[in-house]
C-alpha cells in the first residue's frame, strides 16, 4: 500500500493474494514486461477478490511487476473501497489526500479513512487521526486526533504507538508529558519501527523525559539510519562530525551520513553539507561553493532559515552562483522573516544602501537594531560606522 509518516508496512490480505503480490516484488525491476504474477493477480483480482484488488492496487502504485501507475492503482484501490474492503478505503483515502491518479481532495480522503477507521483498521485509524490532527478535510481536533491514534495502539500497531508518542511529546489533546513520550517510542521502537527509534535515539541524546544515554541514542541512531530514516541519518552525521566519547570524530563518516540525509530531503543535512561545501573539510570534502550554493537552495526551498541566510550571501557576492543583489535580498527577506537575526543584519545594510532593494533608511535601521540585539556583531559595527542608533 502507499506510505507515508502515519503508515506501517504489513499488508492485510489472504494468503494467496500475498504470495501473488511477494512474488511481484522479488520480480520488480528484473522484467521489461509484466510479469507472470501481476497475471495471476489479475485473474483473482477480476473475481471481486478484496484482498487480491488491494494487492494490485500495490502493485501498480509502486511499479511492482508492472508499469508504475497511480490511475491504475486508483482503480483496483476503488473496488475493494466499494466492496466494503476496510484496507481499500484507507488506500483510496490516500491517493484522495495526496492527489495520487484522482484529483486532490481531503473531503473525499477523510470520508475513506472514516470509513476503514470505523471497521478498525488500524492504518485507517491513524490516518484518520492524522486528519484530524492537522486540520485536512476537517476542524484541528487534538482530542479526536488522540482518540484514534490510541485505538490504533490498542491493536498494537506500531505507528499508533508513535503518533500517541508524539502528542504527549508535544502535548497536542493530551498534558505534555516527555516520560510518556519515551514510552511509547520505546514501544513503537522495540516493534522495529524505524522513525520511532529515530525519535527516541534524539530523547535519550538529549535527556528528555529519561536520562541521557549516549550510548543508547547512538544505537537507535544507527538502526533508523541504516533504514533510511533521513532524520537518523542527519543525527548520526551530527555524532560523527563532533564525535562523543562513545564515538571519535570522523569527517568522512559524516559527511556519508549527511550525504544520505540529504538525499532523503533532510533540510538540516543539505544545510550543514552546504557549509562542508562551502568552507571546504581537510582531505574529505573540497571546497565547492557552487555544491554548496545548490545544497543550501534544496534546505531553504524547505524553509529551513539558515540555509534561506546563507544562500542570500552566496547571491550576494556571488559566490557559487552568479551575483545578483535582487535575489540576495529576497532569500536574507525570507529568512528574517523566521527570526535568522544574521539574515536581519544583512537585509538592513542592503536596504539602507539601496542595494537589490528600494532605500528605506527607517526599516533599515530597525533591522539592523534587531539584528545588533541578537550580537550581530557586523550589524552593530554598521552602525556605530553609519552613526547610527
Amino acid at each position: 500500500m502507499p506510505m507515508t509518516y502515519f503508515y506501517g508496512l504489513t499488508l492485510s490480505m489472504d494468503l494467496p493474494a500475498r504470495i501473488c503480490i511477494m512474488f511481484c516484488l522479488l520480480l520488480a525491476g528484473r522484467v521489461g514486461a509484466q510479469s507472470p504474477a501481476i497475471d495471476s493477480l489479475q485473474r483473482v483480482a477480476k473475481k471481486g477478490n478484496a484482498a487480491a484488488q488491494v494487492a494490485l492496487g500495490d502493485a501498480y502504485f509502486h511499479g511492482a511487476g508492472v508499469q508504475k501507475n497511480y490511475i491504475e492503482a486508483v482503480k483496483w484501490y476503488r473496488k475493494a473501497a466499494d466492496a466494503g474492503d476496510a484496507e481499500g478505503q484507507n488506500d483510496l483515502g490516500y491517493m484522495y489526500e495526496h492527489g495520487r491518479g484522482v484529483e486532490r481532495s481531503n473531503t473525499e480522503a477523510i470520508t475513506l479513512y472514516r470509513k476503514s477507521a470505523a471497521q478498525g483498521f488500524a492504518r485507517g485509524e491513524c490516518n484518520l487521526g492524522n486528519m484530524h490532527e492537522k486540520g485536512n478535510g476537517t476542524f484541528v481536533d487534538y482530542a479526536e486526533a488522540m482518540k484514534w491514534y490510541r485505538s490504533a495502539a490498542d491493536k498494537k500497531y506500531d505507528y499508533g504507538y508513535l503518533n500517541v508518542g508524539r502528542m504527549y511529546e508535544n502535548g497536542y489533546g493530551v498534558p505534555k508529558d516527555e516520560a510518556e513520550a519515551v514510552k511509547w517510542y520505546r514501544l513503537a521502537s522495540d516493534g522495529g519501527n524505524t522513525m520511532a527509534q529515530g525519535m527516541l535515539g534524539y530523547m535519550l541524546e538529549q535527556g528528555r523525559g529519561t536520562k541521557a544515554d549516549t550510548a543508547e541514542a547512538l544505537l537507535m541512531y544507527r538502526r533508523a539510519a541504516h533504514n533510511d530514516d533521513a532524520t537518523a541519518q542527519a543525527n548520526l552525521g551530527r555524532m560523527y562530525y563532533f564525535g562523543n566519547p562513545y564515538l571519535k570524530k570522523d569527517a568522512k563518516e559524516a559527511e556519508y551520513w549527511f550525504h544520505r540525509a540529504a538525499r532523503g530531503g533532510n533540510a538540516g543535512a543539505q544545510y550543514i553539507l552546504g557549509q562542508m561545501h562551502e568552507t571546504g573539510v581537510g582531505d574529505v570534502i573540497p571546497k565547492d561553493l557552487t555544491e554548496a550554493a545548490e545544497l543550501y537552495m534544496a534546505a531553504a526551498k524547505q524553509d529551513h532559515k539558515g540555509a534561506q541566510a546563507r544562500l542570500g550571501r552566496m547571491y550576494y557576492y556571488g559566490y557559487g552562483v552568479p551575483q545578483d543583489h535582487a535575489e540576495a535580498a529576497r532569500w536574507y527577506k525570507k529568512a528574517e522573516a523566521r527570526g535568522d537575526a544574521f539574515a536581519a543584519g544583512c537585509l538592513g545594510i542592503m536596504m539602507y544602501e539601496g542595494q537589490g532593494v528600494a532605500k528605506d533608511s527607517v526599516n533599515a535601521v530597525l533591522l539592523l537594531r534587531k539584528a545588533a540585539r541578537a550580537g550581530i556583531r557586523d550589524a552593530q559595527t554598521y552602525m556605530d560606522t553609519h552613526g547610527l542608533k
